[in-house]
C-alpha cells in the first residue's frame, strides 16, 4: 500500500524522490544553502571590481589639504614679514617709552625753573640795595639786614638746584655770558671775563640766563706769549 501523496500548502501535491529529501526554499541543487554561501554573496557584492587598470599612475590629491611649495613659500615670507613689523614695532614702543621716562625726569628736575626765574629780578634789586647802602654812614643795621636776606635767597636758589655762571678771570664763553663792553690787553691769550655786571645762573645743566660781563681781548697782531718790549 503507496503512502499517500504530500501536498503543499496551497494543496498541490509534491513529489518525492526516493533517498533524497524534499529541497527546502532557497536551497541550492545540492541541497546545502548555508551560511557561507550567503556571506561570499555579500562579499563578492561590497567589493566591486576597479576600473582603472592596475599599471595607472598615482594621481595627487587635488582637494583642499594639498599645498603647493609656491604657497608654503609665499606663507614663509608672509610669516617673515609679519615678524619683521613686530620687531619693528616693539623697538618702536621701546623708544617712545624712553622718551617719556626721560620727559618725565627732566618735568621733575627743572620743575622749579619758573620759580628760579621769578626769584632772580628780586635778588638783584637786594643786592642794589645792598649796594646803595654802602655808601651811607648810618643804616648799618638795614645794611646787614639786607646782606642777610640776600645770602638767604642765595641758600634758597642752591637747595632747589640753581648755581651762579662763573664769570671773572674765567674763558668767555657766549652760551652762557654775554659780553656788553670790552678792551683789547697784552696780557691775555683768549676772551677773558674781567668784569660782572650781572650775575648768570643755571639750574643744574640748563642756563636760566646768561651772565652780562665785560671782556678782554688779546691785542692783534701780538701774541700773547711774546714777551714785553725793550
Amino acid at each position: 500500500m503507496s503512502d499517500p501523496p504530500r501536498r503543499s500548502v496551497d494543496g498541490r501535491a509534491v513529489r518525492a524522490s526516493h533517498g533524497e529529501p524534499p529541497s527546502r526554499p532557497g536551497g541550492t541543487a545540492s541541497g546545502a544553502a548555508g551560511p557561507g554561501a550567503h556571506g561570499a554573496g555579500r562579499e563578492a557584492q561590497a567589493a566591486p571590481a576597479s576600473d582603472a587598470p592596475p599599471d595607472a599612475p598615482v594621481v595627487p590629491a587635488t582637494g583642499p589639504e594639498a599645498v603647493t611649495e609656491a604657497e608654503v613659500e609665499s606663507l614663509r615670507a608672509e610669516l617673515a614679514e609679519r615678524s619683521d613689523q613686530l620687531l619693528r614695532l616693539a623697538a618702536d614702543f621701546e623708544n617712545f617709552r624712553r622718551r617719556k621716562a626721560q620727559e618725565l625726569a627732566d618735568r621733575g628736575r627743572y620743575a622749579s625753573e619758573e620759580a628760579a626765574q621769578a626769584l632772580l629780578p628780586v635778588l638783584d634789586n637786594l643786592r642794589r640795595a645792598v649796594g646803595h647802602s654802602a655808601g651811607d654812614g648810618g643804616g648799618q643795621q638795614l645794611l646787614d639786614g639786607l646782606r642777610m636776606v640776600v645770602i638767604q635767597f642765595e641758600q634758597a636758589l642752591s637747595a632747589i638746584g640753581v648755581e651762579t655762571v662763573e664769570t671773572v678771570g674765567a674763558r668767555f664763553d657766549p652760551s652762557v655770558h654775554e659780553a656788553i663792553g670790552g678792551e683789547e690787553s697784552d696780557g691775555v691769550s683768549e676772551d677773558t671775563v674781567v668784569a660782572e655786571l650781572q650775575p648768570g645762573y643755571r639750574l643744574h645743566d640748563r642756563l636760566l640766563r646768561p651772565a652780562l660781563v665785560r671782556v678782554v681781548h688779546p691785542r692783534r697782531g701780538r701774541s700773547a706769549t711774546a714777551g714785553p718790549e725793550v
